[in-house]
């Protein structure tokens, strides 16, 4: 179990409450997958950074969030040796960014953020599926657990879009960037709706109650104003900075959209 302080209080920050707590299996998961959003979240705020867009916003979020990040990591890694050497390949990532964040937009730190930041987030992702394949029914039924693992995957796919959107604008990115944009979209899509309806040769039951349904629903609707935004980005290859904004802030709101949908399933 995560008994450290330094974790107690990042479990505090994320929202988490003593019950869930206590289930440290459940809880090593939900880090995990959490802390893959940060990473990619923290690429994209750098990125915005350097686009221009609200700087002191964007680069006091990568400072917080890098901070959060490297906190998270160190607890993790000191119950798990296996997560030693990601820790170190994370702070590459985390370093470079602050240094972004702070002006320094040298090639070095610009280079470790642009390679590592997708590597460190996939691995964490691979880590927190794999983390829950290993739970007993009673702490976590295998549904749950899928169910999870999508919309883990869906918050960072979002984080992620919003990242390459930031590339399109400056020219960053391999020239298949917007082919992997659009998948991604069509990929978010099939997920909400997998979620919504349901299949059972997926291990994904339809949305639990009404609340869920809703909730699911209203991240769709959400989704599409976001839709059109990195639909443009990917078909025309540029970008207005207003367009870039815009697409942050609602960024933010299927962020947390998401996350409270994790906790309802969570708490089933």
């Amino acid at each position: 179990m995560i008994r450290t302080m330094g974790a107690v209080a990042i479990m505090l920050v994320m929202g988490i409450g003593p019950v869930a707590a206590q289930e440290d299996g459940a809880q090593r998961m939900i880090l995990l997958a959490d802390q893959a959003q940060r990473a990619l979240r923290i690429t994209k705020s750098a990125c915005l950074v350097m686009s221009g867009s609200q700087v002191s916003h964007h680069a006091q979020t990568v400072v917080e969030e890098a901070r959060h990040f490297e906190e998270v990591m160190q607890d993790l890694a000191a119950e798990q040796e296996r997560l030693l050497q990601l820790r170190r390949l994370s702070l590459g990532l985390t370093r470079s960014a602050a240094q972004i964040a702070s002006g320094d937009l040298h090639s070095v730190p610009m280079r470790l953020l642009l390679s590592r930041n997708h590597q460190v987030a996939a691995r964490l992702l691979d880590l927190a599926r794999a983390e829950g394949a290993t739970y007993p029914e009673e702490v976590l039924s295998k549904e749950q657990v899928t169910v999870l693992n999508h919309l883990a995957a869906q918050r960072a796919l979002v984080e992620g879009l919003l990242r390459d959107q930031c590339y399109v604008r400056l020219s960053f990115g391999a020239a298949d960037l917007p082919q992997k944009m659009t998948e991604g979209i069509r990929r978010f899509e099939a997920v909400n709706t997998l979620l919504i309806e349901g299949d059972a040769a997926q291990g994904v039951p339809p949305a639990p109650d009404i609340g869920i349904k809703i909730a699911l629903g209203q991240v769709a609707s959400k989704w599409v104003s976001l839709r059109a935004l990195l639909d443009a980005a990917a078909k025309e290859g540029t970008l207005d900075l207003r367009d870039l904004q815009l697409a942050a802030v609602i960024g933010e709101t299927l962020h947390r959209r998401l996350g409270k949908l994790m906790e309802k399933y969570q708490a089933l």
